[in-house]
């Protein structure tokens, strides 16, 4: 990944992140309003609380094209949050936000690959992180490189162009604040100095054709002894140990998926049915994600 996918923009004061982090960190209810709202997405562990929302309702996580928004009850029990987007020159100050909210990652927790709301793609915005409460082993992670969202910055991914997941493989919770922002003009001025620190960037180590086999024989014995979850996680997660473009330009996660779910209904005639249904169901979430992909299968490898 490089600066067209990823970046750090300014750096934020220390004395208001030690600010932001208190207020998270002593909030009297925030530990009530954490949802997990798009359980298909990740494993276990993604949770939400918003911030700023076409409604102003706290469990509404809806996204859309949208240039009026309300605070929700939380940003309204936030006094330091809320400077940071309405005070003078405070960093979000003058940005035209399209949403906002806390995302947190309890250790162990993944996203599975994909590209932030595909369904708005023609909207010119970028999607904004600072980093509020992290550790050195949660990661953006990118088709062949991981990056680490360090404490102290706002970083930017253009959820247009990159394909990418979120890791916290660390002990402890990851908290990012993260916010859709149009591009306006004092977004355009951080963008023209972007910038990239390139030790917070990690090689993922190449996908083989042995490792590729040993993750489908694996899941295809958690299939078969009805642990469906836990062999999907197993493939899904390679997404953020491995660059599956080593093997083949292009392969991802769920192919991977498919063929595990297509050798396994075949190994396991008292279960065709009902593998079968998953196997599609992975298929039509590899055309969500990669519509280009399709009326295009790769070729086998």
């Amino acid at each position: 990944m490089d600066l067209q996918n990823i970046s750090q923009l300014m750096k934020i004061e220390s004395s208001l992140l030690k600010k932001l982090v208190s207020e998270i960190e002593t909030h009297p209810t925030l530990a009530g309003l954490w949802a997990e709202p798009y359980p298909e997405y990740a494993s276990a562990g993604m949770q939400v609380a918003t911030l700023l929302n076409p409604t102003g309702e706290q469990q509404n996580f809806d996204y859309r094209d949208c240039r009026t928004l309300k605070p929700t009850p939380l940003l309204e029990s936030m006094p330091v949050m809320q400077s940071l987007f309405f005070e003078k020159g405070m960093p979000l100050a003058d940005m035209e936000v399209m949403g906002a909210r806390l995302l947190k990652l309890e250790p162990g927790t993944f996203y599975h690959e994909h590209r932030d709301f595909v369904y708005l793609e023609a909207v010119p915005r970028f999607r904004l992180h600072i980093p509020l409460i992290t550790n050195d082993q949660s990661f953006i992670v990118g088709p062949d490189t991981n990056v680490h969202f360090q404490a102290g910055y706002l970083w930017k991914l253009d959820p247009k162009s990159t394909i990418h997941s979120a890791c916290n493989f660390g002990e402890s919770a990851r908290i990012h604040l993260m916010i859709d922002c149009y591009v306006n003009e004092k977004l355009q001025t951080l963008l023209d100095n972007e910038t990239l620190d390139e030790t917070l960037k990690v090689e993922k180590a190449p996908l083989t054709s042995q490792i590729k086999e040993s993750l489908i024989e694996k899941s295809i014995q958690l299939m078969q002894s009805g642990s469906q979850k836990q062999a999907e996680e197993l493939i899904l997660g390679s997404f953020c140990h491995y660059n599956l473009y080593h093997l083949q330009e292009g392969l991802t996660t769920y192919d991977i998926l498919k063929e595990a779910y297509k050798r396994a209904a075949e190994k396991t005639p008292s279960l065709k049915t009902e593998l079968e249904e998953k196997f599609q169901y992975w298929k039509d979430r590899l055309i969500e994600t990669y519509p280009e992909r399709k009326d295009r299968e790769l070729a086998p490898v």
